[in-house]
């Protein structure tokens, strides 16, 4: 028998061959606390699982053992804004569940984890409890983490995949009515013209915040009327601000603007050209479009402090700066712009995904033509 006694009645020593390596024999040994009826279990459940190819060897690593050689491994694979989110995710889990052996892992254990998420106050959390699609994506993350320990020999099953599904609800998007676009553009007038070139050209392109930030003069056509997306830049804590590619290849775009908003960043042009002579070699020759008041590009939060100031200073509608592409893309929809011409001027990778986060803005559309097509359809008096 493999099993060995070592200490009467408390430990156990359990030695099983399992293979060749080479000439070099491979041996599974393990020291088993507990009745020797229960160490002979153990060394038939080891047996069975050699037996069926499900043997895991290195059965000792913790979950935190495992989640910072991952992100190790990822490091360098994934932009920095991501990686950082990745980082204050595994921090979760490392407080949580970091101190469970891997091979433990069990269903149980990672949905008392998530539901943990909900009531949740980690460091540099401001309020308690994580949202829905918040904990969904720590779901997405361990279900990764766990496909990469059966490749490096840690699991052979994945338990993730057997947890209760995360319900996420969808929240109606938030944006402005043409009633509020025409109230922001009509205040815009009392502000600063760097302020009217950020708001106008974000609501006009429908661009993310960092795509705005990003752009360069040189991506500015103003014969054409139109701009070139094609980079973005990011701040991210403990990093800095960094330029990076936009979010997909099919973010790469060029959108044509609207002769009054060309017509405002003119005048903003002019106004920074006037203060780069102003100052002279203080001037920081950024390439930007948006920049400081010293020719520094802008910091990619700036846009939403700017939007920020003017709705506080007017009264408005409490919006995102995300926001106002969603307003932009809903007045194209309301429009009647097609939705292949809208997706691709959102940059979005197709248009499934534009029918799926303005649903319902196209279910209003199709409303209109279910009226126009009744005055087709109804029996004309003679």
């Amino acid at each position: 028998m493999s099993v060995q006694e070592i200490i009467k009645n408390k430990k156990y020593k359990i030695d099983i061959p399992i293979g060749y390596n080479g000439t070099k024999r491979i041996r599974h040994i393990e020291t088993f606390i507990g009745g020797k009826k229960e160490a002979v279990l153990r060394e038939n459940e080891l047996k069975i699982q050699i037996k069926n190819n499900t043997y895991v060897k290195k059965n000792n690593v913790t979950v935190k053992d495992l989640v910072d050689e991952w992100l190790k491994y990822k490091k360098n694979n994934i932009g920095i804004k991501t990686f950082a989110e990745y980082e204050r995710y595994c921090n979760n889990i490392e407080e949580q569940i970091g101190h469970i052996k891997v091979k433990d892992l069990n269903v149980k254990i990672l949905e008392d984890f998530y539901n943990t998420l909900k009531t949740y106050k980690g460091k540099g959390k401001n309020q308690e409890g994580y949202a829905d699609k918040t904990i969904k994506h720590h779901y997405t993350l361990v279900s990764e983490i766990l496909n990469c320990a059966i490749k490096w020999g840690y699991l052979y099953n994945n338990p993730n995949h057997n947890v209760t599904p995360i319900k996420v609800h969808k929240k109606e998007i938030q944006c402005y009515s043409p009633e509020e676009v025409e109230q922001l553009i009509q205040v815009l007038q009392n502000e600063p013209i760097k302020y009217q070139a950020v708001i106008m050209l974000a609501l006009d392109s429908g661009c993310r915040r960092g795509e705005l930030t990003g752009l360069k003069w040189s991506d500015v056509d103003f014969e054409k009327s139109t701009i070139n997306i094609n980079k973005a830049t990011q701040y991210v804590a403990g990093y800095g601000t960094f330029e990076k590619s936009t979010k997909s290849d099919s973010s790469n775009r060029i959108v044509y603007i609207a002769p009054t908003t060309m017509k405002v960043l003119r005048k903003y042009k002019q106004s920074q050209n006037e203060q780069r002579l102003l100052l002279g070699n203080k001037w920081q020759n950024s390439e930007r479009v948006f920049t400081t008041d010293f020719g520094e590009d802008m910091h990619p939060d700036r846009p939403y402090k700017i939007l920020k100031h003017i709705i506080k200073k007017y009264n408005l509608k409490d919006i995102t700066f995300h926001a106002l592409r969603h307003t932009s893309i809903s007045l194209q929809i309301s429009s009647g712009i097609q939705a292949q011409i809208i997706s691709k001027r959102a940059g979005h990778s197709n248009v499934a995904i534009t029918h799926s986060i303005y649903s319902h803005f196209f279910d209003n559309g199709f409303k209109e033509i279910a009226d126009k097509m009744d005055n087709f359809l109804q029996v004309k008096n003679s």
